[in-house]
């Protein structure tokens, strides 16, 4: 990344970050192309190339760069301890809707982050994404599993928890007009029925 980038003004970094994680988000990695981000944001091309070596330079930075921005929004909100499973999970998405004020796409960049596989920036992203599931796991390792213990498949629930969560931030970016209040809605609605399960 050329350092002349953060000379740019903030109000045209933030357009070119957010038209990069919006297709990076939409197409993963492999299948996005800087056509897309100049259709998006309406940045010339050559001058996502003025400051991006090439287009893992760009996915490197501002997949870091999310990953940073996530990470400072969730210690900004802090949980208490010994706190239910459920109102923690709660918790990261409500945290996850704060993060779109600034950067709209920056929840389903994260998803898409964290399931690149690509060998082109499977190594730049290693480190970052390795400290976002880490700041991800401190948090969850404060819920109380007791409830959730119970249950032979407590793991398996969890993970139909995320996966239908994941789903349901992926229709909601799919709908004409998001709708932050709605899918907390939603949100809620899927963990209570799931709380209601065990």
């Amino acid at each position: 990344m050329n350092e002349k980038f953060y000379s740019l003004k903030k109000e045209k970094q933030d357009k070119m970050i957010n038209g990069a994680m919006q297709v990076f988000a939409q197409y993963g990695y492999r299948h996005s192309s800087t056509d897309e981000m100049v259709r998006v944001c309406g940045v010339s091309k050559g001058l996502w190339f003025h400051y991006f070596e090439n287009k893992s330079g760009l996915y490197s930075f501002v997949a870091s760069y999310g990953l940073k921005y996530a990470m400072l929004e969730l210690s900004m909100k802090p949980v208490r301890s010994g706190t239910d499973y459920f109102e923690l999970r709660y918790h990261i998405e409500e945290c996850k809707m704060v993060m779109m004020e600034k950067y709209p796409y920056l929840p389903l960049f994260l998803g898409s982050i964290v399931r690149e596989e690509d060998p082109d920036v499977e190594e730049l992203i290693r480190e970052p994404r390795a400290k976002y599931a880490g700041q991800l796991s401190d948090i969850m390792m404060q819920a109380d599993y007791s409830l959730l213990r119970r249950h032979e498949d407590y793991l398996l629930l969890i993970d139909m928890l995320d996966y239908t969560l994941e789903a349901l931030l992926a229709d909601a970016y799919r709908s004409s007009v998001f709708s932050a209040g709605r899918y907390l809605m939603e949100v809620r609605k899927h963990i209570s029925a799931m709380q209601k399960l065990l």
